[in-house]
């Protein structure tokens, strides 16, 4: 691999005219550029820098440096770079970690940024996008699903074909066309989402000021009953479980207010419009990472080693049945436990699979209730199998849960 440095000053700016592989960026305290690969050339001018690569590229840089990428052919991944940066046209994913403002041309997979100062600036991506920590958000077009989680800016998207999540935004939020479903939490600036395809769900207050909100399907809103409210919803079919003061009701429109205050909002749905009180959890619960479990359990071998401790018990008291009472007797009682064996495992089995699948989710949802069916009366023992299991007990044969198992195998 060739390597080649140039000092430079503080602050060089360096033109990336093309890479035909991944692109790595990190930062220094030096005032010199690095650059590692197995074929490229390097010029200087000035405070500019002019680099262009066949392969993969791996450049160390000032941390105040600016970067301006034409083409990549494949992954970039930028870190701590305190200067602008500027990609057109990017065919790998891109992975921005600490920095200042970014500009994104066409990014033709996908994106994850996260502890940005500055402002993120995108026309297209066909991918998806993770942003988190972030300064404020232009977004043209994405293709993909977009999340946002913290940021200090505003949020602007023009056209979105996936899911979106909007999670603590300082900022407004302007939402112009959304093909699926949006999720909102925590904004604190003037909301407008509009061109909604799918649902919108809307969770806590806002501020004051003038709201709107747009869907073709389901508007769901779970609002904090002591933050003020002014409502307009108009929707087929309208729901309401706030306790509305000067609260109207016409056709398809429902008026009403909380407290007093000026935060006006307008639901527009051709679907339902949902209103309910604050939200399912607490809100001391929703980042609480140390409530996190770490749940690993061997889930495929559960059936088999509940199986094999039981069949164990089973030879054993098989056992003392035929030495005490007979090969019939012994052969009958141990095909009834082997049957109860057989349903208890593939209950068991059912549950685990069940709790593995909740486990996985990344949210945590209240689950449905719980419907118990009464099964049918349980046939009991007879007089004999019980005087015989009784005799056994009295004569140190089983124990007394052992005589237990045999009982509940009779009473199948």
């Amino acid at each position: 691999m060739n390597q080649e440095k140039i000092f430079t000053g503080k602050a060089p700016q360096i033109n990336i005219a093309e890479c035909n592989g991944d692109l790595v960026v990190r930062t220094w305290a030096e005032t010199a550029v690095s650059a590692k690969g197995e074929s490229f050339e390097l010029n200087q001018t000035d405070e500019k820098i002019s680099i262009s690569s066949q392969r993969e590229l791996k450049l160390t840089v000032p941390l105040q440096s600016s970067l301006s990428v034409s083409y990549v052919n494949g992954d970039v991944a930028i870190k701590l770079l305190e200067g602008d940066v500027s990609l057109v046209e990017v065919n790998g994913d891109v992975i921005l970690s600490g920095g200042g403002s970014v500009h994104i041309q066409t990014l033709n997979a996908d994106l994850s940024a996260k502890n940005l100062d500055g402002d993120l600036t995108i026309a297209l991506i066909n991918g998806d996008a993770s942003l988190r920590n972030i300064g404020g958000l232009t977004i043209e077009t994405i293709q993909g699903d977009l999340s946002v989680r913290n940021a200090n800016g505003s949020v602007q998207l023009h056209q979105a074909n996936g899911d979106v999540s909007l999670r603590t935004v300082n900022g407004n939020v302007t939402v112009e066309n959304g093909m699926r479903d949006i999720n909102l939490r925590n904004l604190g600036g003037i909301a407008s989402v509009e061109g909604i395809q799918g649902d919108i769900r809307l969770y806590g207050g806002l501020s004051q000021g003038d709201h709107s909100f747009a869907a073709e399907r389901d508007i769901i809103v779970r609002w904090p009953i002591t933050s003020p409210l002014n409502l307009t919803a108009t929707a087929p079919d309208i729901k309401n479980r706030l306790p509305l003061e000067k609260e109207t009701e016409m056709e398809n429109t429902l008026i009403g207010r909380l407290g007093d205050g000026e935060t006006n909002v307008s639901l527009t749905a051709n679907g339902r419009i949902i209103l309910k009180e604050g939200d399912i959890v607490d809100a001391k619960w929703q980042d609480d990472a140390s409530f996190e479990a770490d749940f690993d359990f061997d889930f495929a071998s559960f059936g088999s080693q509940i199986t094999q401790q039981i069949n164990e018990q089973v030879a054993q008291i098989s056992k003392k049945l035929e030495n005490t009472l007979g090969p019939d007797f012994s052969q009958r009682m141990a095909t009834k436990i082997t049957q109860k064996v057989e349903q208890a495992t593939a209950r068991a089995e059912q549950a685990a699979e069940r709790a593995r699948q909740r486990a996985e989710r990344q949210q945590r949802q209240r689950g449905p209730r719980v419907v118990v069916q009464t099964s049918e009366p349980k046939k009991a023992a007879s007089s004999e199998e019980q005087l015989k299991i009784l005799k056994m007990v009295e004569q140190g044969i089983i124990s007394p849960s052992e005589a237990a198992t045999l009982l509940e195998a009779l009473e199948k």
